[in-house]
């Protein structure tokens, strides 16, 4: 197969940046993966590391990509403060979306987080809400959101309280049926093949995918894979954004 695209990653340390690398790296469709990175660190396999300062982003040139995976993201006890939490979570993501808009960027695939809102009464899913809106208004001709429930998975630095929410959360998943579907925990890895699913099958403009549905379109590429029968009269799995 001919590469064709070039991609292009912030955040490839969390969670999902970390599975989102692993996967990009057995992507053969494309030829150059780059992963800004904010010190000097081991590159694995095919992906390059590039050393940026996110404060100073727009002063970045960066070379010519065509997807941008945006992982970044903290918390406020994380950051330190409400403040810092802000800087990561909206100026460094909005900043990083202009850098990729200036290098050619066709598509920008986003993490967020189930509940986004710019209207929230809690901090966390309004700047996350603020940071979709912002985001897709640069006018990117695709943007794909995804919205992840609780993320399972290994991080190098576990959250407080966290091992145990994963425990319960395991325990209770089978129960979550119906309404509570959307409330289930989804795998890191899930999340991360559901971002390279929006980048290769999202739609023109801006889509936005639950944690249900990022599930539901990574089992439907599986089977295809498998060589199953699809189903095309199945309902597509994006929610398009006006």
């Amino acid at each position: 197969m001919q590469f064709a695209r070039n991609a292009l990653v912030a955040g490839g340390t969390g969670l999902v940046g970390t599975e989102l690398l692993t996967l990009l790296g057995e992507e053969n469709r494309y030829a150059r993966i780059t992963s800004l990175v904010r010190r000097e660190m081991v590159a694995a396999g095919r992906v390059e590391n590039r050393v940026v300062s996110f404060d100073h982003l727009d002063r970045s040139e960066l070379l010519k990509v065509d997807d941008a995976y945006c992982c970044l993201g903290t918390t406020s006890r994380a950051a330190g403060s409400d403040n810092a939490f802000r800087k990561v979570d909206f100026d460094y993501v909005l900043a990083y979306a202009r850098a990729a808009q200036r290098a050619g960027a066709v598509r920008f695939l986003l993490v967020s987080s189930m509940g986004a809102n710019a209207r929230s009464r809690f901090l966390y899913t309004r700047v996350k809400g603020e940071v979709e809106a912002a985001v897709s208004a640069l006018g990117f001709p695709v943007v794909g959101i995804a919205r992840p429930s609780f993320l399972v998975g290994h991080r190098a630095k576990a959250r407080s309280g966290e091992k145990a929410a994963v425990v319960l959360s395991h325990a209770v998943t089978p129960f979550m049926v119906g309404p509570l579907r959307r409330f289930r925990p989804i795998e890191a890895r899930t999340v991360a093949a559901g971002l390279i699913h929006l980048a290769f099958n999202g739609r023109e403009g801006v889509s936005v995918l639950s944690s249900e549905q990022i599930a539901s379109a990574v089992q439907s590429v599986l089977v295809d894979e498998e060589g199953a029968p699809h189903d095309s009269a199945q309902p597509n799995n994006f929610k398009q954004l006006n």
